[in-house]
């Protein structure tokens, strides 16, 4: 993969809620769609907040892309054959700073591994009702252990991830944001129980958008021709850099406000996105 493969165009689409139908499925349209952007030359990048392990959940050998970046940019693999192309963490001191942070604000997280084996994490919880991180850890059961707060989480944490219940979560982004500036403190809607805020939070380099420029050079494509697709607030980064970007019907108000709609992630909404790309490319 040291060679670029591909033409000079790109289509970069997150996965949940974007290209996957509600059950997680690709549909035969979005299928046709990828396979035909393939016959084109046109690079196909799923850009992700899953983990590798949780990208395998849902995406066979078969799956018609050529580059997978996974949580929110942490890694950058090659598709067929998988390869870790890059990867990022967060240096030990930020790490640690993060930490006394969440601590401070009594917020649930969870440290995770370096990429590729990120979905192995040490977790604390404060003690109250909190479902959503109670089903993460049931999801991944036997990948996590409690956090010893006297000794060292594991070296160059691919990042960290706060769970809390929905309200206010403008509000706590913005108090996370200040209190780490140096870090990347990303925001998305819960993909367990689709109410919950999650906030990720990563090195400075790590994020939607950064992971897709590092793509367009590396591979020599034309950022300024790319089309993006998303549906939530952890797709924003990436949405703003594109010079074309759609949002998919679900996604939320503030999102279709700035950005032009598609169809739903149901009805094939990402198929509808590069129709309408390809056609004003002519």
């Amino acid at each position: 993969m040291d060679a670029p493969r591909y033409g000079q165009s790109a289509v970069f689409t997150d996965l949940d809620g974007t290209l996957l139908g509600p059950g997680q499925e690709l549909c035969g349209r979005n299928r046709a769609t990828l396979e035909h952007l393939g016959t084109r030359g046109i690079a196909r990048v799923v850009v992700t907040g899953r983990s590798l392990f949780s990208c395998d959940r849902v995406l066979d050998d078969g799956f018609p892309i050529d580059l997978l970046v996974t949580s929110s940019g942490a890694g950058i693999f090659s598709f067929r054959p998988r390869k870790l192309l890059c990867q990022f963490a967060l240096e030990n001191t930020e790490m640690a700073h993060a930490i006394d942070v969440l601590e401070a604000l009594q917020l649930d997280f969870m440290v995770h591994d370096p990429v590729p084996d990120n979905h192995r994490f040490r977790w604390r919880h404060f003690g109250y009702a909190n479902p959503d991180f109670d089903r993460r850890l049931s999801l991944y059961a036997g990948h996590h252990q409690m956090l010893d707060l006297d000794s060292a989480p594991v070296s160059g944490a691919a990042q960290l991830l706060a769970i809390a219940p929905a309200e206010n979560p403008s509000a706590l982004h913005g108090e996370l944001a200040e209190r780490l500036p140096n870090l990347n403190v990303v925001r998305t809607t819960s993909p367990l129980d689709h109410r919950s805020t999650w906030y990720e939070i990563f090195p400075k380099t790590v994020g939607k958008s950064h992971a897709a420029q590092w793509i367009c050079h590396h591979f020599g494509l034309d950022e300024a021709t790319a089309l993006a697709v998303g549906n939530d607030f952890n797709d924003l980064d990436m949405l703003r850099w594109a010079n074309t970007a759609r949002v998919v019907g679900n996604a939320p108000e503030p999102l279709s406000l700035e950005f032009q709609s598609v169809a739903d992630h149901s009805e094939s909404g990402f198929s509808d996105a590069v129709a309408e790309w390809l056609a004003d490319s002519a």
